[in-house]
């Protein structure tokens, strides 16, 4: 009896134990510890680094850490290139890279870079800006070639872009359609690029914006800048810089097809005077003004006024479209002068300052296809003063004003002026505030258009001088500015000559 009481008591002391024990766990539940952010450590690689007279095929990489390999293809660099990049395994605490030794070319320096591609399988930290080199002969290539590469219309650094190279011998204008460079390297965020670990070769090289990082060029869509003739890799001490700049050849920009009827396109709903014809079948137009603020000048003085219509312009009659304005309380007819489209009509005039216009369009005016009138109607409107708009004198130096170059004064997407330069003095008037861009390019060929440049067709950019800063135009402002054009090349102190009329080989 005394061990059956031994044991039941035995028993109920366990169970309080282990209630007690799970009370205590729901209480305080147990923590994973503090993140691990430090990156691993290499240990050991095999072969190891910058070996010479070795056709390497494998590089096994040992951490003290499980190890993964995260966005390769975004770290991952060779060069020379090899038509089949290197695969790079992470097993365990161990990354395998492995090359095609068959591809491997004699007597050449290689180089891959992984960046931050290994990291710890925990917290992803990586290991940083992995490079490892070797050489298939008995010494290391160490010449380089280094520049920059700027977009020819806006002049600014372009970023992002492959500068690659071709060995010159055996470079044929359509290869880079097809065929893989040499070696490649990207502009950082200034568009500077920088090729090491060279031979001592003749190289084409070409600036190429890969939308479809393939390494090759596509005409239709990818940007490209080139030189005309092939480079020679230099030791540090004797390399300087070159200056490329790339352009779009399958797109043609036409400035002379200036936007300067966007300002029409934008007004806003309240601005518009809307009439709706009740007949069967009759469609309604819109007169783009502002034709509630009668007593406030809103009207542009540098736009039509345009008739919006929403069906198709079947016929006219310009008699019975009337257009007049107040002249000292007397109201005098203006010399309009209307064009149209199938949806539109555009009324132009020399538009007066601070001035009221009638716009009347008498019954019977016009017609659409159907045959039905479009109503009549009266609007009333005020023009803008000429203290809502700035003055700009712009004053160019030699080489500019040779008739040769076309200047452009751009504000936002709309052209303000486009016309050759005949002059070393331009007067410009009723200019929007807001701030504004000068350009200057040579007409080349003298059609008034920028022609970009065109690999296949040896045929470069037509260049592009940009005044060293955007102006800020002020409403009320006569502002006077000394066009100044600032070559890349002296901003970085390169080497090579990019000012005006001087050595073509360095434009693109």
């Amino acid at each position: 009896m005394k061990a059956f009481f031994k044991e039941r008591i035995k028993a109920v002391f366990v169970v309080l134990v282990f209630m007690q024990l799970m009370s205590c766990a729901n209480i305080v539940p147990p923590t994973g510890g503090d993140a691990d952010t430090t990156p691993p450590k290499l240990l050991s690689m095999s072969p190891e680094d910058s070996v010479l007279n070795q056709r390497v095929k494998k590089i096994v990489l040992h951490f003290n850490k499980f190890v993964e390999i995260h966005d390769l293809d975004k770290h991952l660099s060779l060069s020379p290139l090899l038509e089949f990049p290197p695969t790079v395994t992470a097993i365990g605490k161990r990354v395998e890279i492995k090359l095609t030794d068959s591809l491997l070319r004699d007597n050449t320096t290689y180089k891959i870079v992984l960046g931050n591609a290994i990291t710890d399988n925990r917290e992803r930290t990586p290991y940083p800006n992995f490079t490892y080199t070797f050489s298939t002969g008995s010494y290391f290539d160490s010449m380089e070639v280094k520049g920059q590469v700027r977009d020819m219309l806006s002049g600014q650094p372009d970023t992002g872009i492959s500068v690659v190279l071709y060995d010159a011998e055996t470079f044929k204008d359509s290869i880079m359609l097809s065929k893989k460079p040499a070696y490649l390297a990207r502009t950082d965020v200034g568009g500077s690029f920088h090729f090491s670990g060279l031979p001592r070769r003749s190289f084409r090289i070409f600036a190429l914006g890969d939308a479809d990082n393939n390494t090759l060029y596509d005409i239709t869509k990818e940007r490209i800048g080139f030189l005309d003739s092939a480079i020679v890799s230099k030791p540090a001490t004797d390399s300087g810089e070159l200056l490329l700049y790339t352009s779009l050849a399958a797109k043609k920009v036409s400035v002379r097809d200036s936007l300067m009827n966007d300002s029409l396109r934008k007004v806003s709903a309240k601005f518009v005077g809307r009439v709706v014809s009740k007949g069967k079948n009759a469609s309604a137009y819109s007169v783009v003004a502002d034709t509630i603020s009668k007593d406030r000048g809103t009207f542009e003085l540098t736009g039509s006024l345009q008739i919006k219509l929403n069906a198709v312009l079947g016929t006219l009659d310009s008699a019975k479209v009337f257009l007049s304005y107040l002249n000292s309380g007397v109201e005098a007819e203006a010399s309009r002068k209307i064009t149209h489209d199938t949806g539109s009509l555009y009324i132009r005039d020399n538009w007066l300052p601070e001035t009221k216009y009638t716009l009347r369009l008498v019954k019977g005016w016009a017609t659409d296809t159907a045959g039905n009138e479009l109503p009549p109607g009266r609007y009333q409107f005020m023009t803008k003063s000429l203290d809502d708009y700035a003055k700009l004198q712009i004053r160019f130096g030699k080489p500019y004003s040779d008739s040769q170059h076309v200047m452009l004064v751009i504000q936002e997407k709309d052209t303000l002026y486009n016309q050759t330069l005949k002059d070393s003095i331009v007067n410009l008037q009723l200019l929007k505030p807001g701030k504004c861009k000068i350009i200057v390019f040579k007409d080349a060929n003298g059609n008034g258009v920028w022609d970009p440049g065109h690999v296949l067709l040896k045929r470069q950019p037509e260049f592009v001088f940009q005044h060293e800063s955007e102006v800020v135009l002020k409403a009320g402002w006569e502002h006077e500015v000394d066009f100044k054009y600032v070559p890349a090349s002296s901003a970085r102190g390169m080497r090579g000559n990019s000012r005006p009329g001087t050595n073509n080989k360095l434009r693109f």
